[in-house]
């Protein structure tokens, strides 16, 4: 996952030659799972994108820094460092094979960011699999969930709901599993944010559900 930061006016120019040229060139790359790019207002974007393999997931970030730098001369943006992880618990719904477009309604997403303070990654992961993952699948409005194991104790909590009002349902769910259920291992949340899915990609290997 990377941020960008642009100057007030510039994210829908942004956001149209993403899904006019980057999206479906991405889309192409062996080992693509699906690619996602954030609107999370202010001039905050957000672009994540999966793959099955780190050395895959490492070519396609040498197709994005050329696409940047052939793409956007012109619009003066910061390019903030990635967080890179593997995708341990994952869920999606068939409606994420959908692409999503820069001028067409879009779904909503939550990210948070997290260190372990006590106990170990793995340990969570398992703990989010068997009790909280299939809890969220389950709810109206439910579009894909990942966690992703960052290194360094550091966890990346993404949800993707159909609109605000289950967007806002999800993250009390979640915050209560975190606050009660996981009290033990410590967590202090680093980065918590929403924002629309302006534009989006995925091929079917998404919908196969990963278990810690």
């Amino acid at each position: 996952m990377r941020r960008y930061r642009l100057q007030a006016g510039q994210q829908a120019e942004f956001m149209r030659r993403v899904d006019d040229s980057f999206a479906d060139r991405i889309a192409t790359q062996p080992g693509f799972v699906c690619y996602e790019l954030i609107d999370c207002g202010g001039g905050d974007l957000f672009t994540m994108s999966m793959f099955l393999e780190p050395g895959q997931a490492e070519t396609s970030r040498e197709l994005a820094r050329r696409w940047t730098q052939d793409n956007l001369q012109d619009m003066a943006h910061t390019r903030y460092d990635a967080i890179h992880g593997a995708s341990l618990v994952n869920r999606a719904a068939p409606g994420m094979l959908e692409p999503g477009h820069a001028d067409a309604a879009s779904k909503r997403a939550s990210i948070r960011y997290y260190r372990l303070r006590h106990g170990t990654v793995e340990e969570l992961l398992q703990r989010v699999d068997e009790v909280f993952a299939d809890r969220i699948r389950a709810m109206d409005g439910f579009e894909a969930y990942h966690l992703l194991d960052c290194g360094n104790d550091e966890v990346l909590w993404i949800s993707v709901l159909r609109d605000d009002e289950a967007i806002e349902e999800a993250d009390e769910r979640a915050a209560h599993f975190v606050r009660t259920e996981l009290a033990d291992f410590r967590p202090e949340r680093i980065v918590s944010i929403r924002g629309e899915i302006a534009v989006s990609r995925a091929n079917a290997e998404l919908l196969e559900p990963a278990t810690a």
